[in-house]
């Protein structure tokens, strides 16, 4: 779907297996940019849950895919390598974007060296005013 106003919200609530919190993930077309706010633990048992989030929504083909962190209670190694395989599936030609800021976030991104990689942003005001 591509909508130029950010009334367009899918939400995907699902438990993940095993007693984990779950991950819930909530879809928002803006200004031609895809804005996936991603709440709960990103890890082994729910990645594969954001990488099929990020393939729906870059199936309306937006300029950009923004990533928003800020709920985000953990991130393991299986949630960094689904946001690198996300910022593959959109570049050269698409604007790729993470708002992470916090301890459970940005550090595990910044201490393996993605923040080289990905564009990190502190708050989805900034990411949405750097990529529109």
């Amino acid at each position: 779907m591509h909508s130029e106003d950010a009334d367009a919200i899918f939400t995907d609530g699902q438990s993940s297996a095993g007693g984990n919190p779950a991950l819930t993930i909530v879809t928002v077309q803006h200004a031609e940019l895809a804005i996936l706010t991603v709440q709960g633990s990103i890890d082994v048992l729910t990645a594969p849950q954001l990488s099929e989030a990020v393939t729906d929504a870059l199936g309306g083909e937006p300029r950009g895919l923004i990533i928003d962190l800020t709920t985000t209670e953990f991130l393991a190694s299986a949630g960094m390598s689904a946001l690198v395989t996300a910022y593959e599936a959109i570049a050269p030609g698409g604007l790729f974007g993470v708002v992470a800021d916090g301890p459970s976030t940005s550090r595990p991104i910044q201490l393996v060296g993605l923040d080289q990689t990905l564009t990190l942003y502190p708050t989805l005001e900034q990411a949405i005013a750097a990529m529109t």
